[in-house]
């Protein structure tokens, strides 16, 4: 490992052995299903980021802004993110996890709910911070998959973003 990164790895191990686990406390009332809200991980997190002297700090990487029609004639913006979640230790030290933020929102508030989502995920997948729930919506929760279209193509996206060609 190189000493650029100790400092960092160091702290992100210490955080992740004394996070613990985070439920779903929450209830969304549309859906009626379960969840942990942004709120919930930063309040658990945020003590122990200072505790070993980590910062998170997002940096937008991409940006898709779509409006939608609604059923009721109204329009909806949906917003995807790629959000770079850079840890930094004190010395300086670095670590980014890259995560994907959607959200639609009938308001302004779109852009916003897709920065949540994607900090969410970055903590939670950071520190891997279980839920110990019964309902574990990627393992039980899972949609069926429908027959291919015609074309038998698929939209693909790339699980990783392309290298960056050097600069001359």
């Amino acid at each position: 490992m190189s000493e650029t990164k100790s400092e960092i790895v160091k702290a992100l191990v210490a955080i992740q052995g004394e996070v613990g686990f985070i439920g779903k406390t929450r209830k969304n009332p549309q859906q009626g299903y379960q969840f942990r809200g942004i709120d919930d991980v930063v309040a658990h997190v945020q003590e122990l980021q200072a505790k070993h002297g980590v910062i998170c700090a997002p940096r937008v990487v991409e940006r898709e802004r779509e409006v939608l029609p609604t059923k009721s004639g109204g329009s909806m913006v949906s917003v995807r993110l790629l959000v770079d979640h850079h840890f930094i230790a004190i010395d300086g030290s670095e670590v980014v996890a890259t995560t994907l933020g959607e959200a639609m929102d009938s308001g302004d508030k779109a852009s916003n709910k897709a920065m949540s989502a994607a900090l969410k995920y970055a903590l939670t997948e950071t520190y891997m911070i279980p839920t110990y729930e019964a309902d574990r919506d990627t393992e039980e929760q899972s949609p069926e998959i429908g027959a291919m279209p015609q074309s038998g193509k698929v939209a693909s996206v790339p699980a990783t973003r392309p290298a960056q060609a050097a600069k001359p």
